[in-house]
């Protein structure tokens, strides 16, 4: 046998000693909080419907909540592993809490700025009503920084706040304002079919954004490590099937079934997230560049106080 039927002999041999442990021992189990329910956990359905999770022998265990919570549970210890905004968790660090990052959830900034149809570009909205998701979240951060490179600062508009793209899509069909902020499918896709029009799609000009991330806390990243780089496996390995274009018609049917939207919605969300914008393309790897931006983003909005190196916010064991 040469070297390479060893190695695989050796591997085929570690699946199957993974599977007898968990079969008798039971499967580690892994509590995880997540934003409530969307295209952007993509990742999650697959690993739990490919069964990713159970290969690596895990039981996972998800909880979805809002958005500002999250992170929260992970650090009042109610969960071991938490996927959010990753400004959340920096912002949360940056405060003193014990939060780690260890795998990507999603690359880049899916969203679209959404406005009604008279408005033909982004100089349009001086002096104009535009709804935001709060005034700490980093949509409006990220709103004001593609205004301000266009030479419009934010005193040249109004903001108004509400929650989600739910909540920012009825305020923007009701017509109490000019445009929303950001969009995701399938809201932008709503507001595009109503005659809206899509003003700004983020991903043309913004590279490099780490937007969601998997975090733990650095103490449960010592102490769990193995179980934690089995998740981060599994997690890896439902991105890289979602980048794959063979395993498009299954996606489609996996998110049309957990979302409980129709196929056409779900057809346009997989060209939009996965094969225009490549959303998983890191397939959960840290993108330094990625961070580095969010970082950047919320220090000159004084969300925190200075930039930290973002090697700092990542998890030793778990670094590229």
């Amino acid at each position: 046998m040469n070297g390479r039927g060893v190695l695989r002999t050796i591997q085929a041999l570690a699946v199957i000693g993974l599977f007898w442990a968990a079969a008798v021992w039971g499967a580690d189990r892994v509590s995880l909080s997540v934003t409530n329910l969307t295209a952007f956990e993509w990742d999650l359905l697959v690993a739990q419907d490919r069964k990713f999770f159970e290969r690596e022998g895990l039981d996972v265990k998800i909880t979805y909540m809002a958005p500002p919570l999250v992170i929260n549970a992970l650090i009042a210890g109610e969960v071991n592993i938490a996927k959010s905004g990753t400004h959340f968790g920096v912002i949360a660090a940056s405060r003193g809490a014990d939060v780690k990052i260890i795998a990507a959830g999603l690359y880049g900034f899916p969203y679209d700025l959404i406005s009604r149809p008279e408005f033909k570009s982004l100089a349009d909205l001086k002096g104009q009503k535009i709804i935001g998701a709060t005034l700490a979240s980093v949509i409006t951060v990220i709103f004001k920084d593609a205004m301000a490179r266009q030479g419009i600062g934010p005193s040249d508009y109004t903001m108004l706040f509400v929650g989600g793209s739910a909540e920012r899509y009825q305020a923007l069909k009701s017509g109490q304002v000019a445009a929303s902020v950001a969009e995701a499918p399938p809201f932008n896709f709503h507001a595009i079919d109503g005659g809206e029009r899509a003003l700004l799609r983020y991903s043309h000009v913004i590279k490099n954004l780490q937007y969601l991330s998997y975090f733990t806390t650095g103490k449960l990243a010592t102490t769990q490590g193995l179980v934690l780089a089995r998740f981060v496996g599994a997690v890896s390995q439902a991105q890289r099937w979602l980048n794959e274009p063979g395993n498009e018609a299954q996606a489609i049917q996996i998110l049309a079934s957990h979302l409980k939207i129709d196929e056409r919605t779900a057809v346009r969300t997989y060209r939009y997230l996965i094969a225009e914008d490549k959303a998983y393309r890191g397939a959960g790897k840290i993108d330094g560049a990625g961070l580095a931006e969010v970082i950047r983003l919320l220090a000159d909005y004084e969300m925190i106080a200075k930039r930290e190196r973002w090697e700092s916010l990542v998890g030793s064991s778990f670094l590229p």
